[in-house]
């Protein structure tokens, strides 16, 4: 690779890219990745699952597909309503992503029509700190000025941001099918040594560097069984099981064999993730929503047709950001509450939203009063929980709503009471 590397300028390797896209005659099985080959849909969906865990995706997100080829990848992330932004050296490449968007629209509407940028192989042409995520999937070994692309992904991502990567591995380069490519077709085929590109991605300004175990192994039932120790037994005895498993030959057998699976299966494969900053999650996700809501009262009284003021007190025990706006209102937390009568039956899942002032950040506190009117008198159950909208409700992710009683009374009459003339006389 470094042969190609010092022969060949960047531009040199955007013109075999582009020439290998224009010499595609049917671009049918580019558009139909991940499931254009029996034998790679296995591996290629592998590896997609265990990079999308690590992004930590949330909706709405702008997300740069970089290295994007014919974009399925870029379809997929819109269908998971993310922002996509297509990018490739290639015009063809992308003239293929846009067919593929026309044909094969995602199912339902999109949060935002996908981008198509084309690149010069240096320079990423979009502003600072405007993108949540970058994505590679599969196409940062064909990159041969790494230090500048890698400082490009530091500069277009917000803080906090994250960029995955599905890689081959430390030793890609030596395969019969990567000297063939380098050989004959001048493209570049890169290995993945995590230490050399960690060390460039600091002095870029990322901060951390995490990896994804990978493994693809059968097993036996008892094996199954030995690793994972699911028999119902109590706390103590399953510690005395775990330590006799440890020291047993059958264990020690197993537990082997899995790592050298894994081993294996990572020399080839390499799933890493770029940090620029910590990572904080927000109310885009469902991961860290947690709430406390504490009531001044538990009990009220009123009258048909006033208006019951509730005091609250909110504090953000989980560990994400709750957001106030956003595209489409997704992902904006609001006060919502549940209607049931005085049985705890349900009457009105949503029976009023309530939002808030300002985004809310972990551990702090919202003092917020939030406002119910009634239609009907009778005493009723008021259950008050946040909601972050098109994610789902704070109490269905374990957090407990705060429970309220109301008595709404009839109206009073003002008139006087009826009398005939012979009660008047």
């Amino acid at each position: 690779p470094q042969d190609m590397i010092d022969r060949l300028t960047v531009e040199d390797l955007c013109v075999t890219a582009e020439n290998y896209f224009k010499s595609i005659p049917d671009p049918t099985p580019q558009m139909a990745k991940p499931f254009n080959s029996v034998l790679e849909a296995s591996i290629e969906l592998q590896n997609l699952g265990v990079l999308l865990s690590g992004l930590h995706l949330g909706q709405t997100m702008t997300v740069v597909d970089f290295g994007a080829g014919s974009c399925w990848l870029s379809r997929f992330l819109t269908q998971l309503q993310c922002q996509t932004i297509s990018c490739d050296v290639s015009e063809t490449a992308l003239e293929i992503g846009e067919r593929l968007f026309a044909e094969h629209p995602i199912i339902g509407a999109p949060v935002a029509e996908p981008r198509f940028l084309h690149l010069d192989g240096h320079t990423i042409d979009l502003p600072d700190r405007s993108v949540d995520r970058i994505v590679c999937f599969g196409a940062f070994h064909h990159v041969p000025n790494q230090g500048e692309v890698l400082a490009e992904f530091y500069r277009i991502l917000k803080d906090g941001g994250i960029v995955g990567f599905s890689e081959p591995g430390r030793f890609h380069s030596q395969a019969p099918t990567s000297q063939s490519e380098m050989a004959n077709f001048n493209v570049l085929e890169n290995d993945i040594n995590l230490d050399a590109i960690f060390a460039i991605a600091r002095r870029c300004g990322f901060t951390d560097i995490k990896c994804r175990l990978l493994g693809d192994m059968e097993l036996s039932l008892d094996a199954y069984n030995l690793l994972t120790r699911s028999n119902k037994r109590s706390r103590a005895r399953r510690l005395i099981g775990a330590a006799r498993d440890l020291i047993s030959p059958r264990y020690t057998d197993v537990t082997w064999r899995v790592l050298d699976n894994i081993s294996g299966t990572m020399t080839n494969r390499t799933i890493f993730f770029l940090h620029k900053g910590d990572f904080v999650p927000d109310s885009r996700s469902h991961v860290g929503l947690a709430h406390t809501i504490a009531v001044a009262k538990r009990e009220y009284t009123v009258t048909l047709g006033e208006r019951v003021d509730i005091p609250l007190r909110i504090t953000n025990t989980g560990g994400a950001v709750w957001l106030n706006a956003n595209i489409k209102d997704i992902g904006v937390v609001k006060v919502g509450t549940h209607l049931y009568d005085a049985n705890d039956k349900l009457l009105d899942l949503d029976f009023s939203r309530h939002p808030l002032a300002q985004p809310v950040r972990p551990s702090e506190v919202v003092d917020k009063t939030i406002t119910l009117t009634f239609q009907k008198p009778g005493t009723f159950k008021i259950a008050i929980d946040l909601v972050a909208e098109s994610i789902g409700w704070f109490g269905n992710l374990g957090a407990k709503p705060a429970v309220i009683t109301v008595d709404v009374r009839s109206k009073r009459s003002t008139s006087l009471p009826h009398r005939d003339s012979q009660t008047m006389l």
